[in-house]
């Protein structure tokens, strides 16, 4: 994608709590990553699972630069989100509610789709998420869940308009 920008309409409520998601990931996937974390590993899925001596050779060479990018990503998603970010216990309902256009640069759009689908992916791993047929309702992250797969699907279709 070259050129052009994405316009997406958010809540300063929204950009807030996804800022704070946002933080998060960076966090998970930051210079003091746990590996172990059932998450890590859904963001750095095994290209072997039938070889584990494969299996581990590519994580050992690859898990590290994946997670550079994952943390990079969010840092661009953050960076676009700084200027809606607001405490929302200092603000009115009002304020909180009230819509303003995020634009997403073409050459960070990717950045986006990649965070937001890695969110998804710490989401659907903590609440026990395998099959995207399944609904989860019953836990109040499954919303955030829902909520990042709409904020996705406006991406995209914003993203295919630039194409």
């Amino acid at each position: 994608m070259t050129g052009g920008s994405v316009r997406l309409r958010m809540a300063v409520i929204e950009a807030s709590q996804l800022g704070r998601l946002v933080d998060d990931l960076r966090d998970l996937v930051g210079a003091e990553r746990d590996v172990d974390d059932p998450a890590v590993a859904r963001l750095t899925p095994d290209a072997y699972p039938g070889d584990a001596g494969a299996s581990q050779t590519f994580q050992e060479t690859t898990r590290s630069d994946l997670l550079d990018r994952r943390s990079a990503d969010a840092a661009v998603v953050a960076a676009g989100l700084a200027g809606l970010r607001a405490d929302l216990s200092a603000i009115s309902e009002q304020e909180a509610f009230a819509e303003h256009e995020v634009t997403i640069g073409s050459d960070q759009v990717d950045a986006w789709l990649r965070t937001l689908t890695a969110l998804r992916l710490v989401i659907a791993e903590r609440i026990g998420i395998v099959d995207e047929e399944e609904n989860r309702a019953d836990d109040a992250r499954y919303g955030v869940y829902d909520w990042l797969a709409y904020r996705l699907e406006s991406l995209v279709e914003a993203a295919d308009e630039l194409l």
